[in-house]
């Protein structure tokens, strides 16, 4: 017990820098302790298995005119011109080998503008099976005969719609239907690409797209165990909270008896002043020179709880005094003649001795 006693004392007689301290690594290890429970105890490691290309590239051939003309890039003359052989290729590459299974149809689209829209196939459902890092999904080749598309065009314009607009659209559009299959992942084959061409005035111009391609990356997602360095040694997490739980907790309880103890120490050293001015605070009135009692009768009391008990039934405030040269406190309570005192020495610090009075 005595022991005990010792280890508090010298615990509550520690300096304000090392409380400084202690507290700080409190706070540490506070922070150690919450980022050991924040941190994820797995991770995600992501790296790319494959990539994946489709690519469709359209293209285009017509006579050419006569007489050593030129047309300008992009330009047809259906008078001349009246046939255009579209030429398309659509591919898919991979790093890895991969299986495209599908089918494909290629339909040619005339959209009047804002009035109406035809399609037509101009190729029928053809399959495909293939496998490797390079697998051609369509090489075709499909002609638009513009003479008998602009009869259609008159034919419905006039007899059907009874009205032709200035302008019209001639979109070559292959459907795509498919996947594409790596491993365990399956790809959806893209389908949607045009080649447009804008017919108007007695001649035909491109408008649309010549190529597209879309990458698609297969990538793996591995899950690890997350490690931590605990002084030069790999940790899972799990052990990393238990660790910094365990240090927290004691040491947690080493700083709160430091606190305690300290709390004690100040209590056990605070003069009976201290503890009346603690207690009274609100009910002091500070004054700077002794009450005159030569007119008065001086009634000294033997405790300050006496004093506050008359300033209670009296109603009268509490006057505070100290004397320096004298080492001593005075407190006064006044009624009329009478002058209620109680004294103590500033420097008293017996409080175990001294509390019952003073509270």
């Amino acid at each position: 017990m005595d022991k005990w006693k010792k280890i508090k004392k010298r615990l509550g007689a520690l300096s304000k820098k090392a409380l400084i301290f202690i507290i700080s690594a409190w706070i540490v290890i506070t922070l150690i302790t919450a980022h050991a429970f924040t941190r994820s105890q797995f991770i995600e490691q992501k790296f790319n298995k494959n990539m994946i290309t489709q690519k469709t590239v359209f293209d285009y051939k017509t006579k050419e005119l006569p007489f050593g003309i030129n047309e300008a890039e992009g330009i047809i003359f259906p008078k001349t011109q009246n046939i255009i052989d579209v030429y398309i290729v659509t591919t898919v590459n991979a790093v890895e080998p991969v299986k495209v299974k599908g089918n494909y149809s290629v339909l040619l689209k005339t959209v009047a503008e804002g009035l109406w829209e035809r399609a037509v196939t101009l190729e029928d459902k053809k399959y495909f099976d293939n496998e490797g890092e390079t697998v051609e999904v369509i090489n075709q080749k499909v002609s638009l005969d513009l003479g008998k598309i602009l009869s259609d065009i008159d034919t419905i314009s006039n007899e059907v719609i009874g009205y032709s607009p200035s302008k019209f659209f001639l979109s070559i559009v292959p459907v795509i239907e498919g996947d594409i299959t790596y491993e365990n992942n399956k790809i959806d084959l893209e389908s949607g690409m045009v080649m447009t061409f804008e017919l108007a005035q007695n001649q035909v111009v491109l408008t649309g797209e010549r190529e597209y391609s879309k990458q698609t990356p297969v990538d793996e997602v591995n899950v690890l165990e997350y490690k931590i360095n605990l002084f030069g040694m790999m940790v899972p997490v799990p052990v990393y909270r238990y660790v910094s739980l365990s240090v927290f907790l004691i040491y947690s309880g080493f700083a709160l008896l430091i606190l305690i103890s300290k709390r004690q120490t100040g209590i056990e050293h605070m003069t009976e002043a201290d503890q009346i001015e603690r207690k009274y605070r609100n009910r002091l009135i500070p004054i700077q020179q002794p009450i005159d009692n030569k007119n008065k009768t001086v009634i000294p009391l033997e405790s300050m709880k006496s004093l506050v008990r008359v300033s209670d039934e009296q109603d009268r405030g509490i006057l505070e005094y100290h004397c320096d040269t004298e080492g001593k406190t005075f407190y006064y309570v006044i009624e009329d003649d009478y002058l209620y005192t109680y004294t103590i020495d500033i420097n008293n610090m017996d409080i175990n001795d001294n509390e019952e009075k003073a509270i």
